[in-house]
């Protein structure tokens, strides 16, 4: 779920949503997962399917399973009014909606018409909501149908503040209906999301759940990803994404994201082009957009935008393996996956400057957003040492400490990495990240003496709390790399993340790029590894060994021979 996340299909038809998905495929753009927005139920009943338009959703989901992809479905709090409606009549008859300050049943107006919102702060309301999600009640349903939980603040239509009234009742977990419903407003969307994620879980207890939601709370992060709700194609927009990514990375919630490239108006090309470049560096990447909104699809906006979206979402692609290196040191450890740029260095006055354009990923990629339109000259501020041009091999490292005036490259957002770091990637471009399972890593190395990390699972199931990973750490000294098992992320299950067999890479092992100034080009290296040099117009060498005999997931150390 940490790759792309292809978009919402808002026109709700089975026939024309195949028909937009192969084009993904015919373009050479890859995506993960499809999403499903409110017109796909029957008359905006949950856990339903449109008679009609989506009369056979067993082959489209048999369609993406082909072609190792997900499918998530949306699923709100509001429950349509409709004594035919099951999951209404259940709610109902075991006294789990909430209530009018008169304790009667509230009705308000949300997309089915008048609909009621189940007590989510009622454990047995949780508890109800979650067999919904089994296999025998939800139709077509299957252990990875994934779901999205919207309008959960709760959003009423007709209430005021576009919510339930402050005085409306929840039983909570008191005898009765007592609770006022302004002391629990900012829990109601927290309720609901981990209640979903506790279905998905009673459906299939050994494979990881996942729910996307708009309302949180502290702990929200525990139970799934958070995006910023429905903002507008505008560069204003497009720019505040990054402070409130990176606060609420801050924060503890990391699995984030904001609709790219803007969920109302349409944007102009270039806002296209700029929000895609900036939102693969954001830890939740989807394409969303308002159902009136122009198509736009990247092949709708012209061949340059779509060979460029093609490029950039491949870069999204090769960096899954950092991408999910970074998740586990945040779930298991809680480092963030944004940063400020202070906070590696908090005496650094002037990273406090740069705050709104500029951000980390992990310690070591700093990302520095274009927000304006037409921008030609951007100021970069890179913190103290020496960095790397992402995009090049051939630059030399920058000095840090100060400002770099930066001319603006029309295919991607500046990016820079430390020197020093240790990156792994997958460098093969395929439909899916399922599909990538089996190709083998690259260890990018940057600078003459490096050092880094490289996490592995199974990435489906719950078995790495039982010590099913691999975790090592990486080390270059300007000749030997060496890869070791680092420390254990966590206390829980002991395990000392040597790995199972089952996640050892088992085919090549990984190539290896090193990206740094060598005094001279290596000529040959250990365990058999391929070496091929390249000279630098700035004097650098970059050395590439590929097809090495080593596994990550076992010791090993690789030198060079110069």
């Amino acid at each position: 779920m940490l790759a792309s996340h292809g978009g919402v299909v808002a026109f709700g038809i089975l026939p024309r949503e195949g028909a937009e998905r192969r084009k993904f495929d015919q373009h050479d753009i890859p995506y993960d997962v499809l999403w499903l927005d409110i017109e796909h139920t029957d008359s905006k009943k949950y856990f339903t399917w449109h008679p009609s338009h989506f009369a056979q959703p067993d082959k489209l989901l048999a369609a993406l399973e082909a072609s190792k992809r997900k499918l998530v479905t949306i699923i709100d709090p509001h429950i349509k009014k409709d004594s035919g409606y099951d999951v209404y009549n259940k709610m109902k008859n075991h006294d789990f909606f909430t209530k009018t300050k008169d304790k009667q049943l509230y009705d308000g107006w949300c997309w089915p018409g008048t609909s009621s919102y189940p007590d989510f702060c009622n454990p047995e309301a949780r508890r109800l909501w979650t067999t919904f999600f089994k296999m025998d009640y939800y139709p077509h349903n299957r252990p990875d149908l994934y779901t999205w939980n919207d309008m959960n603040e709760p959003s009423v239509f007709n209430g005021p503040e576009v919510t339930m009234p402050r005085d409306n009742l929840h039983k909570c977990s008191e005898k009765d209906y007592e609770v006022e419903h302004r002391d629990v407003h900012n829990v109601y969307g927290f309720y609901h999301h981990m209640a979903t994620v506790e279905g998905q879980l009673v459906r299939a207890p050994n494979v990881r759940p996942f729910v996307l939601t708009r309302s949180f709370f502290a702990g929200s992060h525990k139970h799934g990803a958070i995006w910023t709700g429905d903002n507008m194609a505008k560069w204003e927009h497009l720019a505040i994404s990054v402070p409130m990514l990176v606060s609420l990375c801050l924060c503890g919630a990391s699995f984030v994201g904001a609709d790219v490239p803007g969920f109302f108006f349409d944007p102009e090309p270039e806002l296209f082009r700029r929000w895609h470049q900036l939102g693969i560096w954001y830890p939740f990447y989807r394409g969303h957009a308002h159902l009136e909104t122009k198509r736009r699809e990247p092949w709708m906006l012209g061949k340059e935008i779509t060979e460029n979206v093609r490029e950039q979402v491949t870069v999204r692609y090769q960096m899954l393996p950092t991408w999910y290196t970074l998740f586990a040191q945040w779930a298991l450890a809680g480092q963030p996956i944004l940063r400020p740029l202070w906070f590696q260095d908090a005496a650094d006055s002037e990273a406090f400057r740069h705050q709104n354009t500029h951000f980390l990923l992990g310690s070591d990629v700093l990302v520095r957003a274009i927000t304006k339109r037409g921008e030609d000259i951007l100021n970069v501020y890179l913190p103290s040492g020496s960095w790397f041009d992402f995009w090049s091999m051939e630059a030399g490292p920058l000095v840090g400490g100060k400002s770099h005036s930066v001319k603006a490259d029309p295919s991607h957002v500046p990016v820079y990495v430390r020197a020093g770091a240790i990156l792994p990637k997958k460098m093969r471009r395929r439909r899916s990240s399922l599909a990538m399972a089996s190709d083998p890593y690259t260890i990018v190395v940057y600078g003459e003496k490096a050092g880094g990390h490289v996490y592995m699972d199974d990435g489906q199931s719950h078995d790495f709390m039982r010590g099913h990973f691999v975790y090592d750490k990486l080390s270059f000294d300007g000749q030997e790399l060496v890869s070791e098992p680092a420390q254990t992320l966590h206390v829980a299950g002991a395990a000392k993340g040597a790995g199972t067999a089952g996640l050892r890479h088992t085919g090549q092992g990984p190539g290896l790029d090193l990206v740094n100034r060598l005094p001279s080009s290596p000529v040959s290296a250990d365990m058999e590894g391929k070496v091929t040099s390249t000279r630098m117009q700035n004097g650098a060498w970059v050395a590439t060994v590929k097809k090495p005999l080593c596994q990550l997931g076992a010791p090993w150390k690789l030198r060079l021979r110069f």
